[in-house]
């Protein structure tokens, strides 16, 4: 037979109160890096990826619209005029430029979303591990400490050893009203 010198059923019943804190408190924040991990996500997979799309779109139109005014000042061409498509093969220069930035970008930002995707895929499986201690582990564990002081009181009880504390009344402060008698 096994014996045990337990002296303060008390601090048990505080350790499974803390055990169930903790739990709640790990579930609150599994529940609020899960939420980042998703920002994260949709951020660098959607949100990014969908501007450089849209800009490159948009340089695309702009070194369209550069190139037919090029073409519409050379064909009309003067030498007054030379001064002028100058100014339009500069822009149609850094029409090109901006095109090929926003290209750059677009690549760059796929190649981002897949490896941001590939980290939260796998960040999310440890904050799963994390997650059933949590929900099912710790309370578990309250559980049976629980079913364990209830049988250290009783034990105690049986033994006469210590009334149990819910049996004890607690002490309360005199009223004022008794005090002044």
């Amino acid at each position: 037979m096994s014996t045990s010198d337990v002296r303060n059923i008390d601090s048990l019943q505080r350790l499974r109160a803390g055990i169930l804190t903790t739990a709640d408190s790990w579930d609150k924040t599994l529940q609020e890096v899960r939420v980042v991990i998703h920002r994260a996500e949709e951020y660098y997979g959607d949100t990014v990826p969908s501007y450089w799309r849209q800009q490159a779109e948009l340089a695309d139109q702009e070194l369209t619209a550069a190139q037919d005014h090029l073409h519409q000042k050379q064909s009309t061409a003067s030498n007054s005029d030379s001064i002028v498509a100058t100014d339009a093969r500069k822009r149609v220069q850094r029409a090109k430029d901006r095109l090929r930035l926003c290209q750059e970008k677009k690549r760059l930002a796929k190649s981002l979303s897949i490896e941001i995707k590939h980290q939260c895929d796998e960040m999310l499986g440890p904050l799963a591990d994390l997650t059933e201690h949590s929900n099912n582990l710790l309370p578990a564990a309250a559980i049976d400490l629980a079913a364990l002081v209830d049988s250290l009181h009783r034990y105690a009880e049986s033994a006469g050893i210590a009334p149990r504390p819910q049996d004890t009344p607690s002490p309360r402060p005199p009223s004022p009203t008794e005090t002044n008698d």
